[in-house]
């Protein structure tokens, strides 16, 4: 596991945080393009733009609110961000895997992340919740690089907390695939011929996102698990049609409250199985 100091390089935004009242264990989400409205659903206690947390970045993309949300829902704490930052935003990936580490210095030890994505798998359909269960890095580049020695991060999603996802949705009744999340750097949609390689290194979705936050966690020995919204069928997948970000962010709208009812369900699981058996010390 490497060093939290090493990733962060920014302590002074974990102590800005704490003064205002951020700090405590909680379960952890990145709330990416339509996935905000779970912090709408629940209570606020505390709340700060991006802007305002040193050397945090900025969110610029529609549909992200670009702030830090501190929270309760049924009574489970949370600590979000509401919106994320992206590579194709100009964002070195290591400043995305720190905002990671903000939340661990923070309290959190869980963290859920969320995406909007394209379907590549053609048993799949627009609105399609899938559980991210593994996923293949294709920004060419690993969020890592340069954060001290972490050679043996396995970077991918916890088997437990897959586990337990799968079962709050059960428990739910809400639909859910299983599957693997290829993330590409973006700001462009992939190509037809993109599509046709993203299914045969294994991918079911594609997305601009997600990959940093995950590989991040697992290097600071945190579990974690992804949720992807299918808004938009990858290019070629269904011919004749095209993609844009309005279209996603009008599908991510239409099934805001469904997101919401599917993350306040994992959360309370999670409290729930941490008050049950402590914690395990490595990942399964």
């Amino acid at each position: 596991m490497v060093d939290a100091a090493t990733l962060l390089g920014n302590a002074a935004a974990v102590e800005f945080l704490r003064e205002r009242g951020f700090a405590g264990p909680a379960v952890g989400f990145v709330l990416g393009s339509g996935w905000g409205h779970f912090v709408d659903s629940g209570e606020v206690t505390a709340a700060c733009p991006y802007e305002e947390i040193p050397g945090f970045g900025r969110s610029t993309v529609a549909g992200h609110a670009g702030r830090l949300v501190r929270g309760r829902s049924g009574g489970h704490d949370f600590l979000a961000m509401q919106g994320r930052l992206h590579r194709y935003e100009g964002h070195p990936l290591r400043a995305i895997a720190a905002t990671i580490d903000v939340l661990r210095g923070l309290g959190v030890r869980e963290l859920v992340v969320t995406c909007a994505a394209g379907g590549v798998n053609p048993a799949y359909r627009v609105g399609d919740l899938v559980l991210v269960h593994d996923f293949v890095n294709f920004m060419l580049e690993d969020p890592l690089r340069g954060a001290g020695d972490v050679r043996g991060v396995q970077p991918r999603p916890s088997d437990r907390l897959v586990r337990e996802a799968e079962a709050a949705a059960e428990a739910a009744a809400i639909p859910l695939r299983k599957g693997v999340l290829f993330s590409s750097k973006g700001p462009t949609y992939e190509t037809p011929a993109e599509v046709r390689m993203v299914r045969t290194f294994g991918g079911d979705v594609v997305s601009m996102s997600t990959a940093p936050e995950l590989t991040a966690a697992a290097a600071l020995g945190m579990e974690a698990v992804g949720f992807a919204c299918v808004t938009n069928m990858a290019p070629g997948v269904v011919p004749g049609r095209s993609v844009n970000h309005e279209e996603v962010i009008e599908v991510m709208e239409e099934r805001k409250g469904r997101f919401s009812e599917l993350l306040a369900a994992v959360l309370a699981r999670f409290e729930a199985a941490r008050h049950v058996a402590p914690r395990p010390s490595s990942r399964s």
